[in-house]
């Protein structure tokens, strides 16, 4: 599970940098406290049992206790270092928050698993949580109450300054093990295309039975679903790089330029330099 908070611990800050291709080796849940995450450089992956998001440079993630997830890398062909603000704090911690604003209120700051702003309000909480992390690590006596006045204060703003909506795509059904496992291995492999067998094998199913299961929890064929995985890597490759299509098809597993191409247009409706003209 993810490091838990050390005894007598109610908050946790810090500021991490990982290997772009870094994952998380399992599934795992935190059991003692909620958890944010601020991506600064990098992208992530994130697959739950019942959602599946993506996590972007200037977004913050929301972390719940007992919500088993697994993160890998959005993009590792990238090669972009993975930075950003890890935040963790307890129920007790929290508390007299919910006491003031209600349960529904904190719950409903959590019910986004990605919080999406405008590019100068997330360099707002980006600076919060900079200001967060000086108080952390200081020996100022009080800064236990300065820090929950703080984390109070960053709520309130997640509050304000989000955009509405969020693109946590849910699953048809809630997914089992074997296929959490088999979408893992897909993403951390779709460029190399592995096939419906091979990755029936690493679910442990036959291709015949893993095949049915795949559809009956996600609402799509295998290929269809792998189709959807490749997309959305070609879309962030559009956005985050210079690489021409060429260049994108290759990276992402594509033969032929124009199958790329046939398969973007079918699911956005516009050519891949449209899409990037459009972003």
């Amino acid at each position: 599970m993810p490091l838990p908070l050390l005894p007598q611990q109610e908050f946790y800050i810090a500021h991490r940098i990982l290997p772009a291709d870094y994952a998380m080796p399992a599934l795992e849940a935190a059991t003692d406290h909620y958890g944010m995450g601020y991506v600064i450089s990098g992208d992530r992956f994130t697959i739950t049992p019942k959602h599946t998001y993506y996590h972007r440079v200037g977004e913050l993630g929301m972390m719940p206790p007992y919500l088993y997830h697994r993160t890998m890398p959005l993009s590792p062909e990238a090669g972009i270092p993975y930075e950003g603000i890890l935040v963790k704090f307890s129920p007790k911690f929290v508390a007299p928050f919910i006491a003031s604003v209600g349960q529904s209120v904190f719950d409903d700051i959590y019910s986004y698993r990605v919080q999406k702003f405008l590019p100068e309000d997330s360099e707002k909480i980006l600076a919060h949580l900079m200001k967060i992390l000086e108080i952390y690590e200081s020996d100022f006596p009080q800064k236990t109450a300065l820090l929950q006045y703080m984390l109070f204060e960053l709520l309130l703003n997640i509050l304000r300054l989000r955009l509405d909506g969020d693109d946590a795509v849910a699953h048809k059904t809630t997914l089992t093990p074997p296929i959490l496992e088999a979408i893992f291995y897909m993403e951390q492999n779709y460029s190399k295309n592995p096939s419906l067998e091979e990755t029936a094998s690493v679910a442990g199913y036959s291709p015949a039975y893993f095949s049915k299961l795949f559809h009956a929890q996600l609402g799509k064929s295998y290929s269809d679903y792998f189709t959807v995985i490749k997309l959305k890597h070609v879309q962030h490759l559009l956005l985050s790089t210079n690489k021409s299509i060429t260049e994108i098809a290759y990276d992402t597993g594509y033969r032929h330029v124009s199958n790329l191409s046939e398969q973007f247009k079918k699911m956005t409706g516009m050519s891949p330099l449209q899409y990037r003209k459009l972003q």
